[in-house]
């Protein structure tokens, strides 16, 4: 149980291409003076990752800033979001200067899909990052009981 507790949680960060973008060099610089380690990642190893990580909440990060971008998010991920959502471990974070293509609406019920409009301040949203990672973290060690059932004495 210590052994968890000092290991440095991991943010993952969905690579479209096999270069990783600029994007991924910042968010990386600022998450590591936060305490995080930024871990890019296929689209084929997301769903293995959410199966077999041992981190109660995993968190994507998706940057669509270019035109190609835009369609290799439309062709491999946007069709497999819906299955990959469906695993409430993961929460998908996806950052695009382009409109939300009605993803918002379509998987606002899931609760774990954030649309960000760019251009965003990346130190600022690593900070928000890194609270939202201690907020499910906390939600995780709560006691699910709530309070216990008593029967109700009515005076006659």
């Amino acid at each position: 149980m210590q052994k968890k507790e000092t290991q440095s949680p991991f943010i993952f960060y969905l690579s479209l291409e096999d270069a990783l973008p600029k994007a991924f060099y910042t968010f990386d610089k600022y998450l590591k003076e936060l305490g995080f380690i930024l871990v890019p990642v296929k689209i084929d190893q997301l769903q293995i990752l959410v199966a077999s990580s041992e981190q109660e909440q995993v968190i994507v990060v998706c940057s669509v800033t270019s035109a190609r971008e835009f369609k290799l998010y439309n062709d491999r991920i946007r069709g497999f979001l819906k299955f990959i959502l469906k695993s409430k471990r993961l929460t998908f974070m996806h950052l695009s200067s382009f409109s939300k293509l009605n993803d918002q609406r379509q998987f606002a019920l899931q609760k774990n899909y954030y649309f960000i409009r760019c251009p965003v301040n990346a130190k600022e949203l690593c900070f928000k990052i890194s609270k939202y990672h201690v907020l499910k973290k906390e939600q995780h060690t709560i006691w699910p009981g709530g309070k216990r059932a008593t029967t109700g004495a009515t005076s006659a």
